[in-house]
């Protein structure tokens, strides 16, 4: 068995129809010197902003689809994440909603703690009852604390109870810098997050939650006779911003979670420690224009499609066609676009038989200081093995002729434009 690297044509894989992309018609080619072949070694691309890009003490901001950092400042810092921290508290009322726990029309008790939380609020009254549905309302638009303590109650019987379904959420999303005390974001020592988590939580709202992401978008709410604004102003921009939260301690400053779609391009800007609710919507705002106009989009890698190929050793078939097992998109700066190289790293041949998602190898994409997780590469179709005759010969052909029946590709790099 042989470990090859192959420099698969990035025209080929992005430029072309990716339902017909096959690397044994767009030969690639092998680079056994390529650092890559010693072992993965994660890099991140370095991108200097001018100072005055961003008038924020921590910002982010990623590619939805990828998840891609395209811009960060102290993103892993330790941070308050004020009322950023109802994203989490609206994840668990979607769930519920979406498991059939409860319904948009289910009423809750108010209770007298409701009624006598602190900051901001929708003003619902002890005694009385509220919709599911005018919850997640006020806690969007109105950020109101006394709704989260209702709907934390609703679900748990208790915030502390709410609370700690919170932390095991922020264990399943991998978030190693948060820890939440409560679920409205008002201070706490032991209460943190950071833009970079914050991201994270956006993310999956949008991705587990498609249903539920035009309320995020509504300008005013009224409940209990009250009209109150969305502190989010840059909902419906120019830009066409439709989300998501806004927040402000004295101790985290200023902080707004915003996103857009343009194009079917969908970004999610991050920032906390604004001095006022005018900086934190430059800052974001700046943030996503930015990535639109700096960052390009390739045609995915679609998944199940064939992308190269790696023979096999006495099966049924010389060759199987390997591939991804999800779409890869890739976001990258347009000043890279013309070097940008993605590379298979696999064992060849394979030995029969072969199940169709068998993992043969992984794949990667890199672009001057930038080298990307690696991807598994799986076999598109089973292979049998050969038939015994078969089977004979070609161990016999090895045998006396060597390694003929094993070649590897050949060429030269192939670079690509998006």
């Amino acid at each position: 068995m042989k470990k090859i690297i192959i420099a698969l044509s990035i025209c080929s894989i992005f430029c072309g129809d990716n339902t017909n992309v096959k690397a044994k018609n767009n030969k690639a080619s092998i680079s056994k010197s390529d650092s890559y072949a010693k072992g993965y070694k994660k890099k991140q691309l370095k991108r200097t902003i001018q100072d005055s890009f961003t008038e924020a003490a921590q910002a982010i901001l990623i590619d939805f689809d990828t998840g891609e950092t395209l811009y960060e400042l102290n993103s892993n810092t330790v941070c308050t994440p004020s009322s950023m921290t109802k994203l989490m508290t609206l994840y668990i009322l979607f769930e519920a909603i979406k498991f059939g726990r409860i319904t948009l029309d289910d009423e809750w008790l108010v209770s007298e703690q409701a009624q006598r939380m602190e900051g901001s609020r929708s003003f619902f009254k002890a005694g009385t009852t509220a919709k599911v549905e005018d919850l997640i309302r006020s806690i969007i638009v109105h950020s109101g604390n006394d709704a989260c303590i209702i709907a934390a109650e609703g679900l748990y019987g208790d915030e502390s109870l709410f609370t700690e379904e919170m932390n095991r959420k922020k264990e399943i999303f991998g978030l190693k810098n948060t820890h939440f005390t409560n679920s409205t974001g008002l201070p706490d020592n032991q209460h943190y997050s950071t833009v970079s988590d914050i991201a994270v939580i956006a993310r999956r709202i949008i991705q587990d939650f498609p249903e539920y992401y035009h309320y995020f978008a509504e300008k005013t709410f009224t409940v209990n006779g009250i009209t109150q604004q969305n502190r989010n102003t840059l909902l419906g921009n120019s830009m066409g911003v439709d989300g998501l939260k806004t927040g402000h301690t004295n101790a985290g400053g200023y902080g707004l979670v915003a996103s857009t779609n343009i194009n079917n391009k969908r970004m999610i800007a991050v920032v906390n420690g604004c001095k006022s609710m005018k900086s934190r919507a430059f800052s974001a705002n700046k943030l996503l224009a930015f990535g639109y106009k700096a960052f390009i989009r390739l045609r995915p890698i679609i998944a199940w499609k064939p992308i190269s190929s790696i023979k096999v050793w006495l099966g049924n078939k010389p060759e199987v066609d390997v591939c991804l097992e999800e779409n890869l998109t890739i976001s990258i700066p347009k000043k890279y676009q013309d070097s940008i190289k993605v590379e298979a790293k696999m064992v060849e041949p394979i030995e029969a038989p072969i199940k169709a998602g068998t993992k043969v190898g992984t794949l990667i994409y890199r672009y001057e200081g930038f080298q990307s997780k690696p991807y598994d590469l799986l076999a598109i179709e089973d292979i049998d093995k050969a038939p015994v005759f078969q089977r004979i010969k070609s161990t016999i052909n090895y045998l006396i002729f060597g390694n003929s029946e094993r070649n590897t590709h050949s060429g030269s790099h192939a670079h690509g434009t998006k």
